[in-house]
Formats: structure tokens, sequence, C-alpha cells
């Protein structure tokens, strides 16, 4: 093709045919511009489609990662409303004065209040595309922001699960080791193997020591249910904000899948 042009223009030139000679050559760089731009689009088309496809193999992986979290959220959320139920039950007996004649219902109720956790959220691709520097491949601002922020609703959460765990320890468990026969919990308790899914193994008769309900502090025992349903409360309703974005997110989530 460029020695056909070549020629034409040669040919002009022996003819002494300059205005045609300038025409021709003026209407060649066109020609030439034109299929630069036309490479360029498509170069810049094929590059737009490999980041729209990036984009959404991000949002897909995202969307993954947020649904499992709210299903482990809800678990939560779920147990811990066990924990308040629970919490409420005991101060019932204790206000009852009728502790010893409901000692079986409370053994199983001191277990139910010792049984949780902090939320353990996972952040494997929120946090790849931020410390990779690819959070720009995703093109929704509201999205990018609240990726952003997400770890800030998660130091939130953790602060308030944090502070049971340490009361817990601290107050709760001392105060009930020392006033309760607790391995009685064992006759209740059912925790799975993870690896292969069997129940571990416990105890399957009460303990032979009994509370001693005459000489037992009603009130230091009140005070350390109600620091536990309290602190609960709280961890419920950091874990109910963590819920809402989740549901937030998702929602930005799946308009973007829907549009690409």
């Amino acid at each position: 093709m460029i020695k056909l042009f070549r020629k034409i223009r040669q040919n002009l030139l022996s003819e002494g045919k300059t205005g045609k000679y300038f025409k021709y050559a003026i209407g060649e760089i066109v020609l030439v511009v034109i299929g630069i731009l036309i490479a360029l689009g498509i170069n810049n088309w094929n590059e737009n489609r490999k980041d729209h496809n990036s984009e959404k193999a991000v949002l897909m992986n995202l969307k993954k990662e947020f649904q499992l979290n709210l299903e482990m959220i809800n678990n939560y959320l779920e147990g811990d409303y066990e924990i308040v139920k629970g919490c409420i039950k005991i101060t019932d007996i204790i206000r009852s004065n009728n502790l010893e004649n409901e000692s079986n219902k409370l053994d199983s109720l001191l277990y139910v209040i010792e049984n949780f956790a902090a939320f353990p959220a996972k952040t494997g691709v929120v946090d790849e595309l931020i410390n990779s520097g690819k959070l720009n491949i995703i093109t929704n601002d509201s999205l990018r922001m609240k990726l952003t922020g997400w770890s800030s609703f998660l130091i939130n959460a953790k602060e308030d699960s944090e502070y049971r765990f340490e009361n817990y320890h601290l107050n709760l468990m001392p105060f009930l080791i020392k006033n309760f026969p607790l391995a009685n919990g064992e006759l209740n308790k059912k925790m799975e193997n993870v690896i292969t899914g069997d129940l571990l193994p416990n105890y399957k008769e009460q303990s032979q020591f009994k509370a001693d309900y005459s000489n037992l502090n009603l009130m230091e025992f009140e005070n350390v249910i109600w620091h536990q349903k309290h602190n609960t409360d709280y961890v419920i309703i950091e874990n109910y904000t963590l819920k809402k974005e989740i549901l937030s997110i998702l929602k930005i989530i799946e308009r973007e899948l829907t549009n690409k």
C-alpha cells in the first residue's frame, strides 16, 4: 500500500501536476490520521473491555465476600440475642428467690451466656483491592467510598466485642467459678470437631458439688449478669450497624453487576 501511494505521487510529479500532487498528499495525510485514530479507538475499546471485565470479576468476588459476611453476622446476631434473653431469664430467677429449685435451669442458662465470640469478618477481597492500589478499578464512587470505610466499621465493632470479652474474664467468670458448678454446662454443650464434623466428647453426669445459695451474694450475681447483658447489647448494636452497611454495599454491587 505504501509503495502504491509513493508511485502515485511520483507519477503526478513527473506529469507536472503539482496542484493535484499537494491535494493527493493532503488526502493521504488525512487517511493516515484517520487510520491512526481508528487504531487508537480500537486499542481504547480493547482496554475498556479489559477494564470492564476486570471490574466485573472484582464485583463478583466482592459480592461473594459480603454475602458470606451477611450470613455470618446473622448467625452472630442470633447467638447474641440468645445471650441477652439468657441474662434476662437468669435475672428473673435471681429475683424470684427460688434459685435452688431452678438450679438445673440456671446451669443451662449459664452455659448460654458464656457462649459468645467476636464477628470474624472476611476482608480478603477488600484488603487486596486497597493494598494493591487497584481500588480505582471500581467505577462507582459510592462503592469505592464504602469499601474504603469498611475497616472503620469493623474497628468500632471490635472494640465493643473486646470489652465484653475482657469483662467476661475479669468479672463474670471469676464470680461464676467461685460460686457455681460450671461443669454442669457440659450436659448442654454440643460442639463439633471442625475437621471431622463429629461432636466433641463431654460430661454425661452432673457435678457432685452444689452451689451454696444461702451465702450467695445476690446483688453481685445480678450485677455481673446485668453487665454481660449490657455489653452484649452494645455488641448487637454495632453488629446491626455492620449488617446495615453490608446490605448497602451488596445493593450497590448488585446494581453495578446488573448494568455491566
